[in-house]
């Protein structure tokens, strides 16, 4: 099984990201001192690396140079302190200290996990014999090969996924059973997507939404997130970006409702 290496002073850090990517099916070996992480490094050679912004030798971006030494391709996440932010450009920062990418601690927001998985799923797909993230999906697409292709694909993963071929037929299966996500194209003959979305948040306050479309329209994507979606993503699919979109959104779902939120 691939490893992932986790290197952070703070022991929540460590303990929310071993407890995220152990779900996902990886295998996580966390440290309290980057010198572990370079006396590992002589004899494994992880997936990922993930390690917090900090001062000291031993810690950062002093840390990613040591690793460089060892391993010049290995994948590694830097966490910076999203209270102070990142000072310099995220993007520019990656290139230049050429790690996979920068991203604010702030695991309260879906799309930072996303991140996380994403970079995860460049080294492989997520073994879903190995994870323990389930939920039901309802997929509602009227074009039959894509709403079967994406439905497909998620039961492959592991994941339970119905599938409904309009706006109606979608809101009067939430009503009777209580799916986990919906992904719902945003261009439905009859009642449209927005509309849709907008029943959905009448009858389930708490689904989580992902919208699709053909189009990339800065409009609708507003439209769509006034009205409660999730997330937003265009079509055709990468089926690593749709799966680590929802797992994402899946984790932030499970994080709410063991909050009480």
């Amino acid at each position: 099984m691939e490893k992932v290496f986790i290197f952070d002073e703070d022991i929540k850090t460590r303990s929310f990201l071993y407890e995220l990517i152990s779900e996902l099916g990886w295998s996580v070996h966390t440290v309290a001192s980057g010198s572990v992480i370079l006396d590992l490094l002589k004899n494994e050679r992880p997936a990922l690396i993930i390690l917090a912004e900090q001062e000291g030798e031993f810690c950062g971006f002093s840390l990613v140079k040591k690793i460089r030494t060892f391993d010049k391709d290995v994948k590694i996440i830097v966490l910076f302190n999203s209270a102070s932010g990142p000072g310099r450009d995220p993007g520019l920062v990656s290139r230049e200290a050429d790690i996979s990418t920068y991203l604010p601690k702030d695991f309260q927001d879906p799309r930072i996990i996303k991140e996380i998985i994403s970079v995860l799923n460049q080294q492989i797909y997520i073994k879903p014999e190995g994870m323990t993230i389930r939920g039901n999906i309802l997929v509602v697409d009227d074009e039959i090969e894509g709403r079967e292709t994406v439905a497909g694909f998620l039961r492959r993963r592991g994941f339970g996924a119905d599938t409904a071929l309009s706006g109606e037929e979608c809101v009067e299966m939430i009503k009777q059973k209580p799916y986990d996500l919906v992904l719902l194209d945003i261009s439905l003959a009859g009642m449209d997507g927005l509309l849709t979305l907008k029943r959905i948040r009448e009858v389930n306050a708490n689904v989580k939404v992902i919208m699709s479309t053909g189009l990339a329209n800065p409009d609708l994507v507003e439209q769509a997130k006034s009205l409660g979606a999730d997330d937003y993503l265009v079509k055709p699919f990468n089926f690593g970006s749709l799966e680590a979109s929802l797992i994402a959104l899946l984790i932030s779902k499970k994080r709410q409702s063991q909050d009480g939120v």
